[in-house]
């Protein structure tokens, strides 16, 4: 199914399963403008709260989908269209979701030992690596200002020692120091990587 990108978009926290779980919904209204159909897509998210409503995205949500979607999706022919069914515009979605929802746990109780290099500019959306104390692990930033990074993971993190189990889509506020080049996670280098 391909969807047009519109707004206003919705975040419906509801258990639309049926599996006693609310969980963040995406709403999207239908392509005909003179329906009142609106598209519903589940994610893995939890809902922070206990009550079904429907809450605006803000322009933080908009920017970080955008930014994701001309990353992800930079070779597509017509970026205002989303395919629904693509596993890749699903983790989007995902990845949207858990910076707006899950509050992010400070990355200083899971870092090891910073690593030298040379990281350019950090950028929203960007795929960077951490190096944790459960080794080097992905993730995409989805916030940041002139210090640090709220960072969503792209694999799960776990430290038995700290009793620290974090899954993909968790959230971690890192330092922006503490971010490495994504050729540093587990992810296939570019055309100009260089891996010694």
């Amino acid at each position: 199914m391909t969807q047009a990108v519109k707004h206003p978009l919705k975040w419906r926290l509801a258990d639309m399963a049926g599996t006693g779980t609310e969980h963040v919904n995406i709403v999207m209204p239908e392509l005909d403008a003179h329906s009142t159909h609106e598209i519903l897509l589940a994610t893995d998210i939890p809902s922070p709260h206990s009550s079904k409503m429907d809450i605006s995205w803000t322009e933080e949500d908009i920017d970080l989908f955008q930014a994701l979607v001309e990353k992800v999706l930079s070779h597509e022919d017509d970026p205002g269209q989303l395919d629904l069914a693509d596993p890749e515009i699903i983790d989007i979605l995902h990845m949207v979701a858990a910076a707006h929802f899950i509050e992010p746990l400070d990355a200083d109780e899971v870092l090891a030992d910073d690593v030298p290099t040379v990281l350019n500019e950090a950028d929203l959306g960007e795929l960077v690596a951490i190096h944790t104390q459960d080794g080097f692990k992905s993730c995409i930033i989805a916030e940041l200002d002139s210090i640090e990074a709220v960072c969503v993971l792209l694999e799960p993190l776990v430290i038995e020692d700290k009793q620290i189990e974090l899954d993909v889509y968790d959230t971690l506020v890192v330092n922006k120091h503490s971010l490495l080049p994504a050729e540093f996670g587990n992810v296939e280098p570019d055309t100009g990587s260089v891996v010694h």
